[in-house]
């Protein structure tokens, strides 16, 4: 017969009887009401955004089917919290353990905050930029496919909704007005649920706010409406930082001496006396009264323990007491200020956010020691991460009285080789230290083949961030090397020759980094300033050396031509490699050699010794891996999809300056096979293989060209230093009346495009005519005229009557000036109509 049961231990239950083998009470597992047995649930990485909802289910489902059976009670939350035991040599030794034990899948996730951020940096690029004042979106080519200004567009703040208005409501009494717009224009901050209804309306159309306004008060709607301004973009500013109080209790911790209290209280508060690695906060001791809570109370000093852990129980406050000197006689343990676990309130949380806009992505930073819960949220558009500002210092139901912080973040990237920025790094050093005053933050990463450097800024303050955005910039484009004023250069740095590897033997002894700039013959120096005037004098002494070994050949159009597609080949072939160095941008060869190297240049150039070269070319090897920009063997070499290889900096230099040379859509075409490659370089493509300068210039030198061509539609501000660009007003569309750039500030009119103020068109034209004709009778003098498509001036001083606007490129001709898209048919026309090219 089995022996009768002993009540159950209640000081076991909680974890805290002290009295072992001997307690005359059972230590038995009460089944009936929780296991506190934990199963080893495998976490893997999720296939896609992280869920917080699959991620409670997946732990209620390891509990097995007995959790169905068990009554129902709130979950233990430290279930959710990673064993810190487990992981380590040996494992954790107790079977009863409260806290999950994890099991690390092939690569597992990352919870802490740098996996955070290198997840982040992976996003892709959806190619859009904001560039003077505008919001640019290019397609995957580089192409200019849509430019948006704030002047574009209107937003309208309406009031008047009852409680509980949705969305769909707010389309449908704007159709009843007149307005067509759909769903995901209306924005419906959350508010409280006896408080009006504010939703926000963004649409197309610079005057919707005025016209939307005017008519609610002609028809004396119960409506009203009231334009919002519409901030420019300069920063990424779609993340917010969330965080709350984590669950904690109370603890009441009672001594029989007053001394022992203090002493105890002192420790907790310094630091010395932690819970479950968490500090936490301690009353001054106070005297009991003779009776306590619930009992007689033998020890009259009590201090009670603030910010205490929800896992805690008593057993954890008597181990954080470490000192046996320091031992309480009793410890009781309150409720938490909330039960939710943290997953529960990350749900809440998410759907709260959701309300202000469709989110992007969201995920919670494991910080078991903080008291802190920490999310990270990124909103789809930057306007709806600004509105959900309203949840902060907001007090939700499921933290008790407990409430929520929230932040928007601005944040900007720079992409630089690792090179530059080790050269660099002790200047951006330098200035970080002043940005910490404004709370910025600045996190280096690099890329996954260990090439770029990747400098992450963040922080609170849009203009602060774009501020320390430009100092970067400015730091890693480095100085131009200058000698009296004048750019330093050879035209032996063109090629990897003498020249450049007595350059390469500076920056090693200086230890500098020196980047050739090959297009626009300058050498930048990125390093300490003290070594800067060390680097200038050395190289003017290897300037001095250089020039006296080089012979320079002048190019005409036909010449340069066939050395383009394939002649200079044949001179390299011929001379040998890193002799001769071909300069398309000055119309010039130069051979870095003998006088008798120049005369076989020039012989293969006539053809008149073509046997003499072929039988040196056949005997001559070809350099390996040729860039087909410079024609050199490639320095830090990139090779292409199209399997093609370029120097990186002269491809870094091909993208930015391509687009002058487009007459349409801008495309990046390969230069391999001299020239004969067919492929065009996606800017996927190229953002893996050149620095986010030289992308972001490739962009900007694309969107430049694309309004310079179209001088009807967009104009740049006339304020000098301004840059921001304007849309020209048409006779079709809307006219702004008092427009002011968002740039300077300054009124303009965007018809006649002049800062005249208040007068009228007619009456500035009237004023300013005086000055006119002084003007244009000068320009008549120096052959100076307009364009007639953009208005750019011109001077024609010789050649033939085709002319190229340089500002817009359109082809005139110069007699009657009249418009062509290209040379042809303005060449037919001078022949037909004016009977020659030239007068």
């Amino acid at each position: 017969m089995a022996p009768p049961s002993k009540p159950l231990c209640i000081f076991f239950a909680r974890g805290a009887c002290r009295s072992g083998e001997a307690c005359r009470f059972g230590h038995e597992r009460d089944t009936g009401t929780h296991s506190r047995s934990r199963p080893v649930v495998p976490i893997y990485p999720p296939l896609g955004t992280p869920d917080i909802n699959s991620s409670v289910t997946s732990i209620h489902e390891a509990q097995g089917p007995k959790a169905n059976n068990l009554p129902q009670r709130l979950p233990d939350s430290r279930n959710e919290v990673p064993c810190k035991f487990f992981l380590q040599p040996g494992g954790c030794q107790k079977d009863s353990c409260p806290f999950l034990h994890v099991t690390q899948g092939p690569q597992s996730v990352s919870t802490n905050g740098q996996g955070l951020e290198s997840n982040e940096d992976e996003e892709p690029d959806d190619l859009s930029r904001a560039f003077s004042g505008a919001s640019v979106q290019f397609d995957e080519f580089g192409h200019v496919l849509k430019i948006s200004l704030p002047t574009d567009y209107s937003v309208a703040c309406i009031t008047g909704f009852p409680p509980g208005t949705t969305s769909e409501a707010v389309v449908d009494a704007l159709h009843e007005l007149g307005f067509d717009l759909n769903i995901s224009q209306v924005r419906i901050p959350s508010q409280g649920l006896e408080s009006e209804i504010r939703a926000t309306v963004k649409m197309e159309n610079p005057l919707f706010a005025e016209e939307l306004s005017s008519t609610l008060r002609k028809n004396h709607h119960q409506l009203s409406a009231a334009p919002l301004a519409i901030a420019t973009k300069r920063t990424d500013g779609r993340k917010v930082y969330i965080s709350w109080h984590k669950a904690a209790r109370n603890a009441w911790v009672n001594f029989g001496s007053g001394e022992i209290a203090k002493r105890v209280a002192q420790k907790f508060n310094e630091g010395r006396y932690t819970c479950l690695d968490r500090h936490v906060k301690s009353s001054t001791a106070k005297h009991s009264s003779s009776y306590g809570r619930s009992y007689k109370n033998a020890v009259p000093w009590t201090i009670t323990l603030s910010d205490v852990p929800r896992e805690a129980t008593v057993a954890h406050i008597q181990r954080a007491i470490i000192s046996s000197c320091d031992e309480p006689r009793h410890v009781e343990m309150g409720e938490p200020n909330y039960k939710a676990s943290d997953a529960e309130v990350s749900v809440e949380v998410r759907s709260r956010l959701e309300r202000y806009g469709p989110l992007e992505n969201f995920q919670i930073a494991c910080t078991p020691k903080g008291k802190r819960v920490k999310a990270t949220a990124w909103f789809q558009n930057e306007a709806d991460a600004m509105s959900a500002r309203y949840l902060d210092d907001v007090q939700l139901p499921i933290l008790g009285k407990g409430k929520l912080t929230v932040a928007q973040v601005f944040s900007v990237k720079v992409k630089v080789s690792k090179a530059i920025y080790a050269a660099s790094k002790t200047r951006i050093e330098k200035e970080q230290e002043s940005w910490k005053e404004g709370k910025l933050k600045l996190r280096i990463y690099t890329d996954s083949e260990q090439r770029f450097a990747l400098l992450k800024v963040g922080g609170a303050d849009a203009e602060a961030v774009a501020t320390v955005r430009n100092k970067i910039d400015r730091i890693l484009s480095g100085e131009i090397i200058t000698d009296g004023g004048q750019a330093l250069w050879s035209p032996g740095f063109s090629i990897n020759g003498n020249a450049s590897r007595k350059l390469k033997s500076i920056e090693t002894e200086l230890d500098v980094i020196i980047i050739r700039n090959k297009l626009k013959r300058q050498l930048r120096f990125h390093g300490s300033p003290e070594r800067l005037q060390q680097a200038v004098i050395r190289i003017v002494n290897l300037v001095q050396q250089e020039t006296t070994s080089h012979h320079k050949i002048d190019l005409q159009p036909h010449s340069l031509a066939w050395a383009v597609q394939g002649g200079f080949r044949k001179i390299e072939q011929a001379l040998g490699v890193n002799v001769a160095v071909l300069d398309v941008v000055s119309r010039r060869i130069t051979i870095n050699g003998t006088n008798e190297q120049r005369t076989l240049a020039l012989s293969i150039m006539q053809n008149k010794n073509a046997s003499e070269a072929q039988h040196v070319m056949d005997n001559t090897s070809r350099p390996n891996e040729a860039c087909p920009i410079c024609f050199c063997e490639a320095e830090d070499a990139i090779k292409t999809a199209c399997e093609h290889t370029y120097c990186l900096g002269c491809l870094e230099e091909y993208c930015k300056s391509a687009a002058s040379n487009m007459k349409e859509e801008f495309r990046l075409k390969c230069q391999g096979d001299e020239g004969n490659c067919s492929a065009n370089f996606t800017l996927h493509e190229l953002k893996v293989d050149i620095s986010s300068s030289a992308f972001d210039g490739m962009l900007r030198s694309s969107f430049e060209e694309y309004i310079q061509r179209r001088p009807q539609s967009f104009r740049c501000c006339p304020t000098p230093e301004c840059g921001f660009i304007y849309r020209c007003a048409t006779t079709s569309g809307p006219r702004l009346i008092g427009y002011r750039c968002p740039g300077c500030f300054e009124p303009l009119c965007t018809s006649c495009h002049a800062q005249h103020g208040e007068y009228t068109c007619a009456e500035y034209k009237d004023i300013a005519s005086g000055g006119l004709e002084a003007l244009e009778k000068l320009k008549k003098e120096l052959n100076i005229k307009d364009c007639p498509k953009c208005s750019t001036a011109m001077e024609k001083v010789y050649g033939c009557n085709h002319m190229t606007c340089g500002g817009c490129k359109t082809h005139i001709c110069w007699v009657c000036m009249s418009v062509f898209e290209s040379a042809e048919p303005c060449y037919k026309h001078m022949l037909k109509e004016h009977d020659d090219y030239t007068n």
